[in-house]
């Protein structure tokens, strides 16, 4: 999962809601205190707008659980409607 992460949101950089959707993600996670402080901590938007960038520093911070993190985003990214729920 190295770099899976960057070739799966690299299809949707393009799009016009690809910052917005990723930021919604961390706040689904996080909550919104938390996920303004991880993208600070990541670099801000510039991070967020590099799909590779924005991998390596979630996986610097995070470690381990970035995977969690990062499959998460990607599937926000993949369907920003669909409301996803693990078990």
């Amino acid at each position: 999962m190295a770099t899976e992460f960057a070739s799966r949101a690299t299809k949707y950089r393009h799009n016009k809601e690809y910052e917005g959707i990723v930021r919604n993600a961390l706040k689904d996670i996080f909550g919104e205190p938390l996920a303004s402080s991880v993208v600070f901590h990541i670099g801000g938007t510039e991070s967020i707008m590099d799909p590779s960038l924005f991998e390596k520093k979630i996986r610097l911070v995070f470690g381990p659980g970035a995977d969690l993190i990062l499959d998460y985003v990607a599937k926000k990214l993949e369907n920003p409607r669909k409301r996803i729920v693990r078990k």
